[in-house]
């Protein structure tokens, strides 16, 4: 099985784009994949998101404050749609972006519109984006992106689980690099990083 972590700056249309090229690579996979989507907030991206001045967010997103915010929220509100599937937080997550790179502002009636759109638990929801949970969970997901070296978005990390011993962390989202990941008969043999552990073990991880 591959285990596939797809790092984001959820304000980027970028991000987006290759949230959806991916779906399609991991539906035509000849190999189980377990895929998350996992939004980062590090101050380079709320930076480069604020000096954006041609992009399509609303005016607020140029505020370095209000991006900030912004950016932590959607990735907070992610993680509680997350404690109703995985489905459930790249739905909200995907939806939430579109929405918010056509211009809208992130604001509690867009949130609470996209999870009755895509048929969350309402009240379930609104207790989790609250509590202590989603806060912890969003911090390990920043941990997590910080031990797997990821420092630019997007970026992939895709590990095997029949070779535990190795992974891959990459930034080339070409047709090329993403066949040779997940559609390939003999995929190449991933080399050697220095130490994220992945259940309790050594996940050597190759630069692609």
């Amino acid at each position: 099985m591959l285990e596939v972590y797809h790092f984001v700056n959820p304000l980027s249309g970028d991000c987006l784009e290759t949230e959806k090229k991916l779906a399609t690579y991991v539906e035509q996979s000849n190999k189980k994949v377990a895929m998350q989507i996992i939004p980062v907030v590090t101050m380079q991206s709320a930076r480069q998101t604020a000096m954006a001045s041609s992009n399509s967010l609303h005016p607020s997103l140029h505020d370095l404050n209000v991006v900030s915010q912004t950016l932590y929220q959607v990735a907070v509100d992610t993680k509680a749609a997350q404690f109703q599937g995985k489905k459930a937080a790249r739905e909200y997550l995907m939806a939430t972006q579109q929405a918010l790179l056509q211009g809208n502002a992130y604001s509690d009636e867009l949130v609470m519109q996209t999870v009755n759109d895509l048929a969350l638990d309402q009240e379930m929801f609104v207790e989790d984006r609250n509590s202590d949970l989603a806060v912890q969970a969003f911090r390990a997901d920043q941990n997590l992106a910080a031990e797997m070296g990821v420092r630019n978005f997007p970026a992939l990390v895709v590990y095997d689980t029949d070779r535990s011993e190795y992974a891959v962390r990459t930034d080339d989202f070409s047709d090329e690099h993403l066949t040779r990941l997940f559609l390939s008969a003999t995929r190449q043999r991933l080399r050697e990083y220095d130490g994220f552990l992945h259940n309790g073990g050594v996940t050597e991880v190759e630069e692609g």
